[in-house]
């Protein structure tokens, strides 16, 4: 019976080590693809901050600021605390 689960495991390692690749694809189209939008709406935010009068040096710090709160480090942290706690 033993040996029977220890295939198992085996085949189930196999298959996840198989599957991360494309897996880890797929996530980094994904997050590029909400990056370039978080900057893309970064800009739509600074040029409404200085059409509505807000100076241009500080619409750039808080558009940057709005833009960049898009963090991958950040994601997977949060991702993980679910798990490790």
């Amino acid at each position: 019976m033993e040996k029977d689960e220890s295939a198992g495991d085996r085949s189930a390692i196999v298959y996840v080590a198989a599957a991360a690749p494309w897996l880890l694809l797929r996530l980094s189209f994904a997050y590029l693809r909400m990056r370039r939008r978080a900057n893309k709406e970064g800009r739509h935010f600074f040029l409404t901050l200085v059409r509505d009068g807000v100076p241009r040096e500080q619409a750039r710090m808080l558009a940057d600021e709005y833009s960049s709160s898009l963090s991958l480090v950040r994601m997977i942290r949060e991702g993980l605390g679910k798990f490790t706690s």
